[in-house]
Parts: C-alpha cells; sequence; structure tokens
C-alpha cells in the first residue's frame, strides 16, 4: 500500500467559525474539495444519523460540520447531496423525523443542497468479500460520483468504538441492518462485515468529527467528552488509526480496524503514514473511557459459552420510568428478544446477542446498558494496576 496522508485540525467548539475554519483547513491541506470532485459531478456527504438525536448529544455528525463540507464542497460542483439511512423502516417519514432532530434539514435548506430522501436499494457486489459478496446499499450512495463519509468519532457497545470505518455500514439501508446484526452475530465476525462493507462502498474522502464525542458506555448512555479536533484523509484506516491514537488507544480498541489489519487490508505498524496541520502532541489525551467489556464473548464466541457469556457480559436494561412502550426496540431487534409487557420493553436475554441495537436507536434513551458486579470489579482492579 502506498504512504498515505491524513490531516488534523483543532477545533475548539461547534460555533460556525470555529468549524468552518477547521474543516476548510483540514480540507486544504490535502488538496481541497477540488482535488476530490470536479465541476459537475455529484458529491454524497454522508453523515452519521443513525437516529432522530439533537446534535448536543454527541452521538450523530454535528450539523456546523456538515454544513462546512457543503460549503466546501459547493466552490466546485452545484450537485451536492446530505443525507444517511438511519436505523429502523427505511421510510421517507422516518428520513424527514431523523433529519429533522440532527439538524442536516436545516443544513439542506439553508445551503441549498439536496436532502436525500430516495429510498430506494442497490445491490453492490465485492467479490473478494470475506463475510459477504453481494450486499443491500442505498442507491443513492451508490449511484453519486464521489461518496464522503462523515463520521462520529465515539465508543460503541458492539465495536468498542465507532468511527471513519464503521461509518459506511450506515449505507445498509433501514432494516437490513438488523438482519446482518443477526446473521453475524459473533463481535469478530461482524466486525469483518463491517470492513466488507466499507471495502464495497469504495468511499472517495472522510472526514471525522471529534470535536464533542460519547466516551464509556456508548453509543447513547455515556459521557461526552471533548477532544476538539477534525480530521481528514483518503484513507479510512489510516484515519482511524490516528484518532484513535490521540484518544490515547490502541489499535486493537477498533474492532474493524483491527480486523482490517488481520486480513491484511492495511499495515498494523506505526508510521504508515504522515499527518499534516496541527501538532499531535496538543491534541492527545490519555484518559478517553471506553465500553466496559464483554468478558467473555470478546475471546469465546457466545454460541460455545452459552449462560456463562450472558451472565458474565453487559446487557441492555430498559428502564420502567422512561420506557414509553413504544415497542420501537422490539421492531428493530434482529434476534426478535424484546417485547413490551405492561408499557415496559423486556429482553429475553437467552436470545440478545449483545448487538445493542436497542440502546443505540431508542430515541427516548431508555435502555441503559447493566455491567455485572464481577466485570465492574474486574475493570476496577485494571485501572487500580
Amino acid at each position: 500500500m502506498e504512504r498515505q496522508q491524513v490531516s488534523l485540525a483543532g477545533c475548539r467548539d461547534y460555533s460556525r467559525d470555529s468549524v468552518r475554519e477547521a474543516v476548510g483547513r483540514a480540507l486544504e491541506l490535502l488538496g481541497g474539495a477540488g482535488s476530490i470532485a470536479a465541476p459537475g459531478e455529484s458529491v454524497f456527504l454522508k453523515a452519521n444519523n443513525v437516529i432522530a438525536a439533537a446534535p448536543d448529544t454527541a452521538v450523530v455528525t454535528h450539523p456546523e460540520v456538515m454544513r462546512a463540507l457543503v460549503r466546501e464542497f459547493q466552490q466546485v460542483t452545484d450537485r451536492v447531496t446530505v443525507g444517511d439511512c438511519p436505523g429502523g423502516p427505511f421510510t421517507r417519514a422516518m428520513l424527514r423525523r431523523v433529519f429533522g432532530k440532527t439538524g442536516l434539514a436545516g443544513v439542506a435548506e439553508e445551503t441549498g443542497a439536496e436532502l436525500a430522501m430516495d429510498t430506494g436499494v442497490a445491490e453492490v457486489s465485492l467479490p473478494d468479500g470475506k463475510m459477504m459478496k453481494r450486499f443491500t446499499l442505498c442507491r443513492s450512495m451508490m449511484e453519486a460520483d464521489h461518496l464522503v463519509s462523515v463520521s462520529k468519532f465515539k465508543t460503541h457497545r458492539y465495536m468498542n468504538v465507532t468511527g471513519p470505518v464503521k461509518n459506511l455500514f450506515g449505507t445498509v439501508p433501514g432494516m437490513t441492518k438488523f438482519s446482518y446484526h443477526s446473521r453475524f452475530e459473533d463481535e469478530k465476525d461482524f466486525a469483518d462485515l463491517v470492513v466488507d462493507i466499507h471495502l464495497a462502498c469504495r468511499p472517495a474522502f472522510h472526514i471525522v468529527d471529534a470535536v464533542e464525542v460519547m466516551q464509556g458506555e456508548g453509543a447513547r448512555s455515556g459521557s461526552r467528552r471533548k477532544l476538539g479536533f477534525v480530521a481528514a484523509g483518503r484513507n479510512a484506516f489510516a484515519l482511524e488509526t490516528l484518532v484513535l491514537e490521540l484518544a490515547g488507544l490502541q489499535l486493537e480498541d477498533s474492532r474493524p480496524l483491527k480486523a482490517a489489519v488481520d486480513r491484511g487490508v492495511c499495515p498494523g505498524e506505526p508510521g504508515w503514514f504522515d499527518v499534516l496541520g496541527d501538532d499531535r502532541l496538543k491534541l492527545s489525551i490519555d484518559d478517553f473511557q471506553l465500553p466496559s467489556r464483554n468478558f467473555f464473548s470478546e475471546r469465546i464466541p457466545a454460541r460455545l459459552t452459552g449462560r456463562l457469556s450472558r451472565r458474565f457480559s453487559a446487557r441492555p436494561d430498559p428502564q420502567p420510568d422512561v420506557c414509553t412502550g413504544c415497542g420501537r426496540c422490539a421492531d428493530f431487534c434482529p434476534r426478535e428478544a424484546i417485547t413490551v409487557k405492561k408499557g415496559v420493553a423486556r429482553v429475553d436475554l437467552k436470545s440478545c446477542i449483545r448487538c445493542f441495537c436497542c440502546e443505540e436507536l431508542c430515541e427516548n434513551g431508555a435502555v441503559r446498558i447493566k455491567t455485572p458486579f464481577f466485570v465492574r470489579a474486574i475493570s476496577s482492579c485494571k485501572k487500580g494496576v
């Protein structure tokens, strides 16, 4: 693989001027929008808008980042589209709700960019795929001349962290996401699937929003944390490696990145890319909090450990005082492990595969992550070492 370049630009907050300056600099360091697209070509800016969450929750790509990117690409072409494929039914009603709550609809209205309301799908092949050779993906993203991934760095219960590599799992439309979760319930298999989908999408460019992120029990139940930068690059694996380094994490802390290294998709040793822009040391931290571990499932597939794995793994725990009984989590669950009884969601832990889609996609924040005392004790001991 040829040597890669990534760019890094500090960004103190989400004020419009700060974001515009940081995004513009991150692009310019790598040749600018004109090095990615040409006049008249179509560009799809794919956000992380998996759920109808407000921008200040640190769950979705911030609309100011999307707005700044739209303006950059509009200097080159007038065919700029913004959007995502949220979890749940892939319908125009769902898209309107999600894009409205996340602020993406406002970005489109203000800038004149097209808001992606097309619910069509496309079949995309990857002959060398490890887990699958053919995928059902969002048609408007696949038909764009240039797909630009605009990820949100945050922790993720199933993959440990989500960022530039996993963001393109969001090209999988609606409920198809959950069928893929059900089919590949082992974390290592799912990480390989994420890499397959990423490669099948053939993205042109990547930007990561790491101004304010989610740490701890993400992707919904963690705490907000300021990292204070945006970064960009043409290679998502190099970009994700940089973000992990800045957060004080290791390569194996991203399961998709670890899967890519194990497959030879990208190098695992340090120094295989150059970082342009701001000083890494000034933007680095060393106390970023990862999710609590699934004690057994990381080491041994759940199908082999059975009740032992379930007993010592974190699990979803719907909160009766918050749950509205809407039933969306039951609709989304890839293993049909959730039912609504007496107005409250209930999880059958024998069927649950710990994908935590219910926690990530609950718009009311009613699903918390419950970590067994034994696992908490081990984690506390490790931190004290």
